[in-house]
């Protein structure tokens, strides 16, 4: 059966919200695909995404909204439910006039539905438009839920089974940081080349102008969508989109102090081999199992030593490395707000599952370390069995390894990114 489609910029997030909801496809990756090949104007592509990701955010708090309107919404076909979470979403969160949402909504579900339910979206956004000049707050939510869990997932758009893990793990008030967090767009990260002159000099003059969330002299976060002019005036090849929370975790495990050789042993893209060779750390080296990602770290580091392995059975030899610094596959739940998608994919099993093979590559990759070496261990998850267990339970295996350090990002970062790190050394 032919997939529905939908004309216009909306209907390109509408694209991209069922390739990624009901191909189970990475949102990023969907997006930059669909840009690619519609090639919409700059303007068109901030709408395409801005719509595309925060319906992804916000999903579970929009069909909160619109169960109050429809006496029966599992008896509508999920395209039509899916047009009016995205004009509700334009409605309650953001700068566009209420009428243009609605008669986008009632057009597509006609179109749709073959013009049977017009006048039920019309009826429905008509009641969202009004419900939106009184205010979408904590008593509404709490007025059409149930339970506690219930109200949270609600107000909060997230699972239910992730709103009790976090409240479990980190008591009601931390909880709320990380699911508000989870809600809005994460920090905007960039990393600048500064060894070459003209990066150096914008470096520099980012720090004078002081317009950004945090930075250490190279890198930068600056608030969702903003890119400083003075950007564009870098040579090619001298600026990088990064995580700025991802370089702090790591930076937070003081690499500069870690015995060589390092070897990055689930590298991805190489973020992270890349820092460590701005800090004049060498040698290093690198290793993932995906063929594209480290195609992509050659690109931007052609001659840096990176080939296909996988870190659970580890090619290196017994004791040969200074340090080895895995970066896991995890569940991804401290990057909700950069990945939101993650909600709708993820399962309590799958984190059953990764805790398991977290401990293989943690097992692997000890053998690989050598006596007085360290272990550097990081995810991005916001999980106990993850993170503050997982390292727990590998320190009581082995009674040869001593923790130096254990860090987490901050929950009330404005960087809406979570992460986790632990350095440990043998003795």
């Amino acid at each position: 059966m032919k997939k529905p489609t939908l004309p216009g910029t909306r209907g390109l997030a509408f694209e991209c919200i069922t390739r990624t909801l009901d191909g189970n496809a990475d949102a990023q990756s969907v997006l930059d695909n669909i840009l690619s090949a519609a090639g919409p104007d700059q303007r068109d592509r901030g709408f395409i995404t801005e719509i595309f990701y925060g319906y992804l955010r916000t999903r579970i708090r929009l069909l909160s909204v619109l169960k109050c309107f429809l006496s029966r919404p599992e008896g509508l076909p999920e395209p039509v439910l899916r047009v009016l979470g995205m004009a509700a979403y334009e409605i309650l969160h953001m700068d566009v006039p209420a009428y243009a949402s609605v008669d986008w909504g009632v057009d597509s579900a006609k179109r749709l539905s073959r013009g049977k339910l017009g006048g039920l979206a019309n009826a429905v956004l008509r009641k969202v438009a009004r419900l939106a000049d009184d205010g979408v707050d904590e008593e509404f939510f709490r007025r059409n839920t149930k339970t506690e869990a219930e109200f949270l997932s609600a107000r909060y758009s997230c699972p239910e089974w992730i709103v009790d893990l976090w409240v479990k793990a980190y008591g009601q008030e931390q909880a709320e940081m990380y699911l508000e967090a989870q809600t809005l767009p994460p920090a905007a990260g960039f990393v600048l080349d500064t060894g070459d002159k003209k990066a150096a000099a914008v470096a520099a003059l980012l720090m004078k102008e002081q317009d950004f969330i945090e930075t250490d002299g190279q890198a930068f976060a600056f608030p969702s969508g903003q890119f400083p002019e003075a950007f564009k005036t870098l040579n090619r090849g001298t600026l990088f989109r990064r995580s700025y929370a991802a370089r702090q975790a790591l930076a937070a495990l003081s690499p500069k102090e870690w015995p060589v050789p390092v070897w990055d042993g689930c590298s991805g893209r190489g973020g992270k081999s890349k820092f460590l060779v701005s800090q004049g750390i060498a040698p290093v080296f690198a290793s993932d199992p995906h063929k594209g990602r480290i195609s992509a770290l050659k690109k931007d580091l052609a001659d840096f030593p990176a080939f296909r392995a996988s870190a659970i059975a580890s090619p290196l030899a017994n004791n040969s490395l200074g340090t080895a610094l895995l970066d896991v596959p995890c569940s991804g739940l401290g990057v909700l707000a950069r990945r939101p998608d993650t909600k709708f994919r993820r399962t309590p099993d799958d984190l059953a599952s990764l805790v398991v093979l977290q401990s293989r590559i943690l097992e692997n990759s000890w053998r690989t370390v050598r006596t007085n070496g360290r272990l550097a261990y990081i995810t991005c998850t916001l999980n106990p069995d993850e993170n503050e267990r997982q390292i727990a339970t590998f320190l009581h295996r082995h009674k040869d390894a001593r923790l130096l350090k254990e860090w987490t990002t901050p929950p009330d970062s404005e960087l809406r990114e979570f992460f986790y790190a632990a350095l440990i050394e043998k003795i």
